[in-house]
């Protein structure tokens, strides 16, 4: 007989649909990459269960000092003119092996009680998360998806009355990356800024938002793929004057040749963008753009870039030339070599 497929928990959804129905677990551990998430949803239901003021009722245990004899002796008390007990754990340590006595103890927690665990080492095969697994809920915030990201980006505008373009929101994933902090930071610059406007348009993302090194070096590179030398190191020397390191630089560089030649090889195969998207690593949306740029380059001439760039890595490391050097070499070294291919 087939093992039952576990269903992926959305911890959002968890949360939030506890909320409105008002009933809630006894135990909840939360925990993840995504910390903003994790920080949100935490104060959303622990002020949901409590008011963290009510000092009577709610206690709250940080670091590895703390003591789940006490947590325990709390929540067995009964509430003062209240629904229940709420503690609020961070930190703890508890999760990153078995703690027996927590574990023990969890089943028998009352119904008047409940315990909320933030932690950010936790191993999946400890007895404590097992016991909240099964009496409780155990969530994990991971990294969101882009899909995800675009929702939650137009859902906050949408939250002070305004609007943004879908290429404004695929700008600001690109500059921000996937932690949510910088996104909700740099999209609070962008609402403030547009604040005498009821939309947000791409031109404001480009003038205001951080701007990401990686487009300086997709930039580079088509300068590169159309032999314009002077201003591919034009441009790696602004890359420097905002003190991005040259072996970050070289790193990059040679990331995204090396994305080019895997999406070289997804054409060749017949990969859709999305089949694409999850060989390379990149987002959806950019793969055309990628594609655009490989087709700058034949098969062969980008595993020879590739290679150069693996070369010019092993003569900074081994001491024979500066990292800043080694950079405007590699950049000197395959400008203006290369035609459109033929494919």
């Amino acid at each position: 007989m087939a093992a039952k497929k576990t269903e992926k928990k959305n911890p959002m959804t968890i949360i939030n649909s506890h909320i409105k129905a008002g009933e809630f677990k006894r135990v909840y551990l939360l925990f993840g990459d995504e910390t903003y998430l994790v920080q949100q949803y935490k104060d959303k239901l622990v002020n949901a269960l409590t008011d963290v003021e009510d000092t009577l009722n709610f206690s709250k245990f940080v670091g590895e000092e703390s003591d789940p004899a006490e947590m325990i002796s709390f929540c067995q008390t009964m509430p003062f003119f209240a629904d229940r007990r709420v503690v609020l754990v961070s930190g703890s340590g508890l999760f990153a092996k078995s703690n027996d006595y927590l574990a023990d103890n969890i089943p028998g927690l009352p119904d008047t009680a409940v315990m909320v665990f933030v932690e950010k080492d936790v191993d999946k095969r400890s007895r404590t998360y097992k016991a909240v697994d099964r009496y409780g809920e155990t969530l994990e915030f991971v990294t969101p998806d882009e899909r995800t990201l675009t929702i939650w980006i137009t859902a906050r505008v949408k939250a002070v009355s305004k609007e943004i373009e879908q290429s404004a929101v695929f700008k600001l994933i690109e500059n921000a990356g996937s932690d949510m902090n910088v996104i909700r930071n740099e999209l609070d610059k962008l609402i403030a800024y547009c604040m005498d406007v009821p939309r947000i348009t791409l031109k404001d993302v480009n003038e205001i938002c951080i701007s990401n090194p990686e487009d300086d070096v997709f930039q580079m590179i088509e300068c590169i793929a159309r032999g314009q030398k002077s201003k591919a190191i034009h441009l790696y020397h602004g890359l420097l004057d905002r003190k991005e390191p040259a072996l970050k630089i070289l790193f990059l560089i040679a990331r995204q040749f090396d994305i080019l030649l895997k999406i070289k090889l997804c054409v060749r195969e017949g990969k859709t963008d999305e089949q694409t998207a999850e060989i390379t690593g990149i987002r959806s949306w950019l793969v055309k753009k990628y594609r655009e740029q490989s087709d700058r380059y034949s098969y062969e001439q980008l595993r020879t870039i590739v290679d150069k760039c693996q070369e010019m890595d092993y003569k900074f490391k081994t001491g024979q030339i500066s990292d800043t050097i080694a950079v405007e070499l590699l950049i000197v070294e395959i400008s203006g070599g290369y035609k459109m291919s033929d494919m």
